[in-house]
């Protein structure tokens, strides 16, 4: 779980003096790579993403993608690079402060800091990315959040920002951070001059301008994207790689043969691999917290979804034996017991008593109990509800896990089926209304507040909500617009006892990813990393 006191004291104390550190006239940026030393040898990675478009475009990348979109791209409000807080040395505001009732923020940007062309980062680039994020041109998750907070941004000066909210949001500069959901700041200017159209989205991902040591240059989407060296970043410091080459590679037996062979310094490991990577000399990195493994229910307002039963969904997760699971396919790597598949363990609201015992154990396993609620509700063996089981492979182990739950589910009574669906046509279902009777697991990872995630899975107006339970939308309602970071607590932590205890989102355990890395690159802090993404790359990929 996360200390809170020590979270909040580097926040308060970074906050305060960024700008004593950081921000005047003499923070003078020598960009060039002839200052830096000589640079490795290209880093490739292949890896599980589970749909990563890897775009250029810093309003497209998802909350997972700083893996690489971090190496690239500004982040507004900073995280440190081993993401363990928030740390305003490593963003473009230098410091920040909330307005009364915490309805807005003034945010000061740090003067001295360019684009990769030499341009200057100012208030106008910072507000102009606000509404980037905003538009529906952008990440789904990351235009919900933006519109449903009612962010307004302007420029006051060339270096202070004002941002607004529709109502109080007082953890504004948690989730638009680097370690969670990163806002990126983004050149009005080379955007078209301010254009926030397709074309102009599509003019700056085929020709993206940097922000960071690297920049990209090439990619295809779904597939791998190449990042090259490009300059001394005045706040990671000089590349340490010629490139960094991410590809996605599904097949685990295939991303083990090309690592063995030398075609992959890291890759996504697989948990019955481990002895194998060792005896080839690799050694074995988790970055803890990956994912959550549980259960999410979604458009259960719907009455004609068997979900809408909350006896339906307490069944399903009845049925599953998560220490089986755990044992078999997970072989209790890196695994932790919870009892949400969202929020997560991760949530500051861990500091809350009521929000860990909630989450804090595994739904408990109990196929009579399964059996029992699904008589009660008009089943028996023969006539078992018919559903489906829907994953996108965001993690190695998520097509064993569909196959156990699948039989699992089936001794009960349930009839189930099993479907890999890509993330582009599982949002198209869930707009369309086509997750009815469906079971979802994808494995969302942890992070230090969850806002946005929730909003995304359980807010009435994003296609999966229970949009027809009151208490779940009241209780979003009071995180959402919380003027203190404790009445934020107190509310996750209300949201959280309706998620366990309605079974909207039935947890079984958190599970590290697990990465092999070849021999002859050092851990460079990722089993620290409390940030969203799958692998947290600053720490190793720059150096001041």
């Amino acid at each position: 779980m996360l200390d809170l006191r020590v979270f909040f004291c580097h926040r308060l104390i970074l906050t305060c003096f960024a700008a004593i550190c950081f921000g005047s006239p003499a923070f003078a940026q020598i960009s060039s790579l002839a200052s830096c030393p000589p640079r490795l040898p290209p880093l490739k990675i292949g890896m599980v993403s589970g749909g990563e478009q890897y775009s250029s475009h810093p309003a497209e990348t998802r909350f997972s993608s700083t893996h690489y979109a971090r190496l690239t791209h500004l982040p507004l409000f900073g995280a440190d690079p081993t993401e363990e807080s928030l740390d305003a040395g490593y963003g473009a505001a230098e410091s920040w402060t909330y307005l009364p009732g915490a309805k807005g923020m003034i945010v000061k940007i740090r003067d001295g800091l360019t684009f990769n062309d030499g341009s200057p980062v100012t208030a106008e680039d910072a507000a102009f990315s606000i509404e980037l994020v905003k538009s529906k041109f952008a990440d789904y998750q990351g235009s919900g959040l933006m519109n449903g907070i009612g962010v307004i941004a302007k420029a006051l000066d060339p270096q202070t920002l004002q941002i607004d909210f529709k109502q109080s949001y007082a953890t504004f500069d948690i989730e638009t951070s680097a370690a969670v959901f990163p806002i990126y700041v983004t050149s009005k200017a080379y955007h078209s001059n301010g254009e926030i159209t397709q074309a102009a989205f599509d003019a700056f991902r085929s020709n993206p301008l940097a922000a960071g040591p690297y920049r990209v240059a090439s990619r295809q989407t779904e597939k791998m994207i190449t990042l090259v060296a490009d300059r001394r970043d005045p706040l990671l410091g000089c590349p340490v790689y010629e490139a960094i080459v991410f590809r996605e590679v599904t097949e685990t037996s295939t991303r083990m043969a090309q690592f063995r062979t030398g075609q992959f310094d890291i890759i996504s490991g697989s948990r019955d691999l481990l002895q194998q990577a060792k005896s080839a000399g690799a050694s074995v990195l988790i970055k803890p917290h990956a994912n959550m493994i549980g259960l999410y229910f979604f458009q259960t307002d719907k009455p004609e979804n068997v979900f809408h039963d909350e006896r339906m969904r307490k069944a399903a997760a009845y049925a599953i034996d998560s220490k089986l699971i755990t044992d078999a396919i997970w072989n209790n790597v890196g695994v932790e017991p919870y009892g949400c598949s969202w929020p997560p363990s991760t949530e500051i609201a861990s500091a809350s008593p009521r929000f860990v015992a909630a989450c804090g154990k595994p739904w408990p396993f109990d196929p009579e109990k399964a059996k029992a609620l699904l008589k009660e509700a008009g089943y028996d063996a023969k006539t078992g509800p018919i559903v489906r089981l829907e994953y996108s492979g965001g993690f190695p182990e998520e097509s064993a896990f569909a196959e156990a739950m699948q039989q699992m589910m089936t001794v009960v009574g349930f009839n189930v089926t099993v479907a890999r669906v890509p993330i582009s046509e599982r949002n198209r279902r869930r707009m369309s209304g086509e997750h009815q009777n469906s079971i979802l697991f994808f494995g969302s990872g942890g992070r230090f507040t969850s806002l946005a995630g929730s909003g995304s899975v359980y807010g009435p107006d994003q296609g999966w909500g229970p949009k027809h339970d009151p208490d779940v939308v009241r209780a979003l309602q009071n995180a959402a617009t919380a003027e203190t970071i404790e009445s934020y607590i107190n509310a996750t932590a209300d949201l959280a006892e309706l998620v366990y205890n309605r079974a909207y989102g039935p947890g079984f355990f958190d599970a590290g990813s697990v990465w092999f890395v070849r021999k002859g690159i050092l851990d460079w802090g990722l089993s620290k990393s409390k940030g969203r993404g799958p692998l947290n790359l600053a720490a190793l990929a720059a150096k001041k």
